[in-house]
C-alpha cells in the first residue's frame, strides 16, 4: 500500500487505546493499524472472552503488518495502571504516542430513586383495546402488548417502541455514592489523568491527538443514566482544560460524541433496545452509527491537515442529535 493509504507507516507512530477490546476502541484500533500506527491496547476481559472472540481482532491488527501491545489489566488497580503505563514508554518512547484514546465503559447505570414514572404504555394499550373493540375487535390491552413485543422484537417494527418492553430493565439497585465516585473518577477524569502523565514524560508526539467519547446523554437526561451523565460533563470539562494546558507541547484533545451505537457498553444501558429503535427513526440517515464511523472520524482527526479543531466536541452521529422525529 502507498503511502496516501498508510500514512503513518513510516512515522514510528503508536496509538494507546484503553478500552481498546471491543467498540470503538477496537474499531479505532484496526482503522489506524491499516494506516501504518502501531498500536497499544489496554482492555479488561474475562480470559475466556480474549482466547475465543477477541484475540481474532487483535491477529487481524497483526496482520496490517504494525506492532500491537495488548494488556488484559484492572485499570482501577494502581500497580496494574503503572505496568500499562512503563509498558508505552518502553514499547513507544519519547515523541511517538499519536493518538491517546480513553473508551473506557466502566459506569454505574442505576436510578437514582425509585421510579415513579405514570404507566403511559399500559394507558395506550388499554386505549387501543377500547378502541379496537368500539371497531367490532374485541382484543385485550394483554394480547396487544403480547403483539407489540413480537411485532417490536421478532419483526423489528422500531415504529412500536412506545408500546414494547425493554429487554434491558432498570436494576433492582439503587445508584449508590460509592457508584457515583467510580463512575465520574473512571469516565470524567482518569482521561486528564493519563493525557496529562503522558504529556509529562514526554511520550505524547510532536502533534498528538488525545480523544475521549461522551454521548447525548451528556445534556439529555435518560433514565438510569444519572451517574454516566455527571461523568461525561465531568469529562468534557476535562477536555478543555486538556486543550488550553496542553496546547504548549502541541497536543489537541477532543471530545467525540457517537450517535447510539449497538456495543457491549451500548447494550448495558438500560431501555437501550428502545433507544437503539427511536434513533433509526429520528436519524436522517434512518441507521444506528457505527464503530467504524466513529474510526473513521478518529482517523481523520490524526491527519496532519485536521490541526486547527482543538478542546470541542465533535458529533459523529449522521445528524441524530439535531434531529426530531
Amino acid at each position: 500500500m502507498d503511502k496516501e493509504h498508510r500514512p503513518f507507516a513510516a512515522e514510528g507512530y503508536w496509538a494507546v487505546i484503553l478500552g481498546g477490546s471491543s467498540g470503538f476502541g477496537l474499531a479505532t484500533a484496526k482503522r489506524l493499524a491499516r494506516a501504518g500506527m502501531n498500536i497499544l491496547i489496554g482492555h479488561k476481559d474475562k480470559e475466556g472472552l480474549v482466547d475465543t472472540v477477541i484475540k481474532p481482532h487483535f491477529d487481524e491488527i497483526r496482520a496490517r503488518g504494525v506492532k500491537l501491545v495488548t494488556h488484559n489489566a484492572n485499570l482501577f488497580d494502581e500497580d496494574e495502571r503503572g505496568m500499562v503505563f512503563e509498558s508505552i514508554s518502553e514499547n513507544a518512547g519519547p515523541g511517538k504516542v499519536h493518538l491517546f484514546m480513553h473508551s473506557i465503559a466502566a459506569g454505574a447505570c442505576k436510578l437514582i430513586t425509585e421510579d415513579k414514572t405514570p404507566d403511559f404504555k399500559a394507558q395506550a394499550l388499554k386505549g387501543l383495546s377500547e378502541a379496537l373493540k368500539a371497531q367490532g375487535a374485541n382484543v385485550s390491552a394483554e394480547a396487544l402488548g403480547k403483539a407489540a413485543n413480537h411485532a417490536f422484537h421478532e419483526l423489528r417494527c422500531d415504529a412500536l417502541y412506545t408500546l414494547a418492553d425493554s429487554k434491558i430493565p432498570y436494576r433492582e439497585e439503587l445508584l449508590s455514592e460509592e457508584d457515583l465516585q467510580r463512575t465520574v473518577w473512571m469516565m470524567g477524569y482518569d482521561y486528564m489523568l493519563w493525557g496529562r502523565e503522558l504529556c509529562k514524560e514526554g511520550l505524547l508526539s510532536p502533534s498528538a491527538r488525545l480523544v475521549a467519547m461522551t454521548s447525548e446523554g451528556n445534556e439529555v437526561a435518560w433514565k438510569g443514566y444519572a451517574a454516566v451523565s455527571a461523568a461525561k460533563c465531568a469529562l468534557e470539562a476535562s477536555c478543555r482544560a486538556m486543550a488550553v494546558e496542553l496546547a504548549p507541547y502541541g497536543a489537541r484533545s477532543y471530545v467525540v460524541q457517537a450517535g447510539i451505537t449497538d456495543t457491549p457498553a451500548g447494550n448495558a444501558i438500560p431501555n437501550f433496545d428502545l433507544m437503539k429503535a427511536q434513533a433509526r427513526l429520528r436519524n436522517p440517515f434512518h441507521r444506528l452509527t457505527t464503530p467504524e464511523d466513529v474510526a473513521e472520524a478518529i482517523y481523520s482527526l490524526c491527519l496532519p491537515s485536521f490541526n486547527w479543531a482543538n478542546g470541542t466536541v465533535i458529533r459523529v452521529d449522521g445528524g441524530e442529535a439535531i434531529s426530531g422525529l
